[in-house]
Order: structure tokens, then C-alpha cells, then sequence
């Protein structure tokens, strides 16, 4: 036999691990657990004996297979198992719902979210490469039009081809430039 799951066998794992647990009443959701079927059922006279045997009996012979599989696996798949669990759950929704979460999944792949601050240090990285003594007229240039689209600060160099392109600084020759445009950015930062 062997002592690891594939990703289909995991998840199968765990929806039944937590199903028992639910069970238990060992899982963070509102679940039902065995005793309050039983009772509930039980108390509006839709149990038959035979029925709650059988139900206590999957519960048993559930918590017996999940115990074996679990057991015979090595002690890596049982930790990252563990670790999973830990974090898995299922919900009953609705298809509306769950159509929603699709798309949300969706958008998330398609358009990544990311922190402003974060994204503006991209954008300065990226115009150090590509807009530093950049000569292109902005009409030409794609990273133009992405900027632009996401607000990112401009330049304070007022170059005619691009408000984004800058000259490489020369220290000694261009504080005064340098004070300018740490102004620019202090006023820009504010404005944020």
C-alpha cells in the first residue's frame, strides 16, 4: 500500500475527516453533530430504530476507514494533512453563491490586487529601466497609458515626449532639479 495520497485522494480524505468531525462536534461550524440528528429526528418521529443503527453504524465504520488511511500514511502526508484540515472546510451554497465565488476567483487571476505602495515601488523599478533618458514619444509607449490608467505620479521633468521620462541626474550639476522633484514627490505622497 502506499503511504501518500494524490491531491484527488487528499481532498476526498479530508471532506470525510471533516464530516466526522463535524460529527463530534469538533468542527468551528454550525454543524449538526450525530447526537443532535439523532435526537431531532428521533423527537419528530422520523427515525426508526433502523435508521439511527445505520446512521451510528457509517459514523463507526467512517471514523474506522479514516483512522486506517490516516495511520498507514508516512509522517510527512500526515502532517501536511493535518496542516490542511486544519484549514479546509465546505459550505452548502446556493448556485447563485457559488457563481459569484467562481467569478470572484476569476477577476482574482485575471487582475491582480495589490497594496498602492507596493505597486508604486514596482512602478518606480520599472521606470528606472525603461524611462530614465527615454526618448519615445508617449503616444509609442504602452507603460504611457498603463501609468496613466493607474494614476501613478509623473515625473517632474516636463520633458516634451513624455510626462513620465526623466534624465539621468548628474549630483553636483542638478540639486536644485533633485530638491524639485523630492518636493514634488513629498507633495504627491501627501496628496495620497
Amino acid at each position: 500500500m502506499k503511504d501518500y495520497l494524490n491531491a484527488e485522494e487528499r481532498n476526498q480524505l479530508m471532506v470525510l475527516m471533516t464530516v466526522i468531525q463535524m460529527f463530534d462536534g469538533n468542527r468551528g461550524i454550525n454543524g449538526p453533530t450525530m447526537q443532535n440528528i439523532v435526537d431531532s429526528w428521533s423527537s419528530r418521529g422520523n427515525l426508526t430504530k433502523d435508521e439511527q443503527r445505520s446512521l451510528k453504524m457509517a459514523q463507526t465504520y467512517l471514523n474506522k476507514f479514516c483512522k486506517s488511511v490516516y495511520n498507514r500514511m508516512h509522517a510527512n502526508e500526515k502532517e501536511t494533512i493535518a496542516k490542511r484540515l486544519a484549514k479546509f472546510d465546505f459550505r452548502l451554497v446556493d448556485d447563485y453563491t457559488l457563481q459569484k465565488i467562481y467569478r470572484d476567483i476569476k477577476d482574482r487571476m485575471k487582475n491582480a490586487i495589490v497594496p498602492r505602495e507596493q505597486f508604486e515601488n514596482w512602478c518606480r523599478d520599472i521606470m528606472e529601466v525603461h524611462c530614465k533618458g527615454c526618448t519615445k514619444h508617449h503616444a509609442e509607449c504602452e507603460l504611457h497609458t498603463y501609468f496613466e490608467d493607474n494614476f501613478v505620479p509623473e515625473s517632474s521633468w516636463g520633458l516634451e515626449n513624455c510626462r513620465y521620462a526623466y534624465k539621468e541626474v548628474d549630483v553636483k550639476k542638478d540639486e536644485k532639479k533633485i530638491k524639485e522633484f523630492q518636493e514634488f514627490k513629498a507633495k504627491k505622497a501627501k496628496a495620497v
